[in-house]
């Protein structure tokens, strides 16, 4: 399943903890290697609802921008790698990591906005994810069959990191059973906040 544009990571540089980023200025295509964290709220049919704090890291690979001036450019988007960790005492520990069956793409663009006045605009950034909830607890593995859009608005460096986003979700995004995909949702996703971090030291993620 494909969320969106491919983003080839052949030759494509590794990023991490010293890379210099410039504000208002479109970057050469890499690969950043970066914290999250997230906190996330499961509703769990004749359980309850439950909110997690995950910490973890990604791996974004990004296209050259279509263009060498901020205010034209575009840039596009794969998640390449995530792992995220966090503890409940009702669900116990969850691990998230990506759907290799999606490929979960977005991109980096200046929204229309007829007024807009002088100097650089602030871009927005998407993503449209799919996921792995791995809760040992449950005794299974969710995978959720609607992307989970990540937004963040107000970007004004390209890897946005050290800012936050939310999840798009009306209501509440339905979790499947990873071996039942026809069979009624399991859980749901109610409520998803995330803080995009900074460039990790190499060590920290392998690859």
């Amino acid at each position: 399943m494909r969320y969106g544009r491919k983003v080839e990571t052949d030759g494509v540089p590794n990023l991490y903890a010293g890379t210099k980023v410039t504000p208002w200025t479109p970057p050469e295509p890499g690969i950043d290697n970066l914290g999250i964290s997230s906190v996330d709220t499961f509703a769990v049919p004749g359980v309850g609802e439950f909110t997690v704090q995950f910490d973890g890291y990604v791996r974004v690979v990004r296209s050259a921008p279509t263009a060498g001036e901020w205010a034209p450019a575009e840039v596009y988007t794969n998640l390449i790698e995530m792992k995220m960790v966090g503890e409940s005492p009702e669900l116990g520990t969850i691990t998230v990591t990506l759907n290799p069956e999606c490929l979960s793409a977005g991109q980096i663009r200046t929204p229309f906005d007829p007024y807009a006045g002088e100097g650089p605009a602030a871009k927005a950034c998407r993503m449209a994810v799919g996921a792995i909830f791995d809760m040992p607890k449950l005794g299974m593995q969710l995978v959720n069959r609607e992307p989970i859009i990540l937004t963040i608005d107000d970007v004004r460096t390209i890897p946005p990191a050290g800012a936050p986003g939310k999840g798009q979700i009306y209501r509440m995004l339905p979790l499947h059973d990873r071996n039942n995909l026809e069979g009624e949702p399991v859980a749901y996703i109610t409520s998803l906040r995330f803080n995009m971090g900074g460039y990790l030291e190499k060590s920290v993620i392998k690859n």
